[in-house]
């Protein structure tokens, strides 16, 4: 098992809000769907925009398609 994980942020007003939700998970669709309180199927996470703020490969995680949050990085 990978011991690399990624980081998740809610969606918040601005970055300064959302920076404040960080957590780190297993970057995988299931940890995100656990922390989140939602089925697997229901998510979906797609490339966003690579965050120079940050340093992020943000890539948007929707649930039943609102977005409510970003990652780090991919999630397999």
């Amino acid at each position: 098992m990978s011991t690399a994980t990624i980081k998740f942020r809610e969606h918040r007003g601005t970055l300064d809000e959302a920076m404040k939700t960080v957590v780190e998970l297993e970057p995988t669709v299931a940890a995100l769907a656990t922390h989140l309180g939602a089925k697997p199927k229901q998510l979906q996470v797609k490339k966003y925009v690579y965050d120079d703020r940050i340093g992020w490969d943000t890539h948007i995680v929707t649930v039943d398609g609102m977005a409510v949050g970003f990652t780090s990085g991919p999630v397999r």
